[in-house]
């Protein structure tokens, strides 16, 4: 396992360009798939400033001189609905909307994200409960799907599991979620190049910086940090050669760890430190543009956009 170290720059230009070199062909150019851009951690709440950042950012992606074609969402679209009643939590999908629809053309691709959650205490017998409020917001089919698009697999995945209480949650995929994995990655092509997304990572080293005070025992990881069963995730698609790339948010830091063929990229926060500051320790807000070959290689350049 490798680990690239974080670039730094002033730069609002693109600063980081990540590249996997997955065996292209012997004596074939490889072409280019499809560029599409992700953005995660975008936190909206009705305030001036995160409203106008993310219209600012969308204006960013979409002025690039090679556009990317669509948007990938990963997760945690709205500031919180963990812990808030019904009309905060209608208020932030509201400036979602207002902003995406005056600001944004591309198609987004949706992923649940914990803080999308509605997990208010007296909301539990009320029908929006949990994730169904959030499937509704993001007009997806279901809280984890896969689809095909310009000669990849895309398998959008839920890793974010409440725990009873409903106060917090563990990263892991559900029994349920898990077996139609398995059968998913069964029945595709073992040719056809396969992208993962998740909110939370499936494997990152961001897990040991992204505590302000050094970590007292760095072999403790915090179930809410990154999934808690990666290793049986490792295992998994160990036996499926053709998973080349694991994207993900959450941690609101830029990384990447390449294990077993597979290119695991966390990519920084629109938000940066929550709307606090526009670096959250050495990642600056921003996003990421992801090109992907025919081939099953993949390369990532993290752009700041403010």
């Amino acid at each position: 396992m490798n680990r690239r170290t974080i670039l730094k720059t002033a730069s609002l230009l693109p600063i980081a360009t990540a590249g996997t070199s997955l065996k292209a062909t012997a004596g074939k150019a490889r072409k280019r798939s499809v560029r599409f851009a992700y953005i995660g951690d975008t936190h909206i709440m009705p305030e001036s400033k995160p409203m106008q950042q993310i219209a600012k950012c969308l204006h960013h992606i979409q002025n690039q001189a090679d556009k990317p074609v669509f948007l990938m969402h990963g997760g945690d679209t709205i500031m919180d609905a963990l812990v808030q009643d019904r009309d905060q939590v209608q208020k932030q999908w509201d400036v979602w909307h207002q902003v995406i629809k005056s600001d944004n053309a591309l198609p987004i691709e949706h992923c649940i994200g914990n803080h999308d959650v509605w997990g208010f205490e007296k909301a539990k017998s009320e029908p929006l409960y949990g994730k169904k409020w959030a499937v509704e917001q993001m007009k997806i089919s279901n809280r984890y799907r896969s689809f095909d698009r310009n000669g990849w697999h895309f398998i959008v995945l839920d890793s974010v599991q409440p725990k009873s209480d409903g106060s917090w949650y563990t990263a892991f995929l559900d029994a349920e979620q898990l077996d139609w994995l398995k059968q998913d990655l069964a029945k595709t092509n073992p040719k056809t190049p396969i992208l993962v997304l998740s909110h939370v990572p499936i494997l990152t080293s961001t897990v040991f910086t992204f505590d302000s005070e050094p970590k007292k025992d760095p072999t403790v990881i915090t179930g809410g940090l990154m999934h808690t069963d990666s290793a049986e995730l490792i295992k998994l698609f160990y036996q499926y050669p053709n998973i080349k790339t694991a994207l993900s948010g959450h941690t609101h830091l830029l990384d990447r760890v390449d294990y077993n063929g597979v290119a695991y990229l966390c990519n920084g926060a629109v938000s940066g430190n929550w709307w606090k500051t526009d670096t959250f320790h050495e990642t600056k807000a921003g996003y990421a543009l992801i090109d992907l070959y025919d081939d099953g290689s993949v390369e990532r350049t993290y752009v700041q956009y403010s």
